[in-house]
């Protein structure tokens, strides 16, 4: 683990990967098929690695957020789950 104390949004899409293990091991929400987001007091290179060694990914990409995002048309509550953790 990092330093980092502060816990922050990670846009991860991880193309077949494990999605329990994923939902087991990080504060997270999938949005779509193999599109989640992470809330973690992690690095993005810490994030990035534990979703790789954890789910077995075909393709990953794991990208910080300034702000939780803006979206239309995806996972019903996703939106509330951002909202709650924003106010942490």
């Amino acid at each position: 683990m990092s330093d980092l104390e502060t816990p922050r949004f990670y846009l991860v899409f991880a193309e077949s990967a494990d999605e329990n293990a994923l939902m087991e091991n990080f504060d997270a929400i999938r949005l779509r098929e193999d599109m989640f987001i992470v809330y973690a007091s992690m690095t993005r290179s810490e994030v990035y690695h534990a979703v790789r060694d954890l789910t077995d990914p075909n393709a990953l990409m794991a990208a910080p957020l300034a702000a939780h995002p803006k979206f239309r048309g995806l996972a019903p509550g996703a939106l509330k789950w951002l909202k709650q953790r924003s106010n942490d």
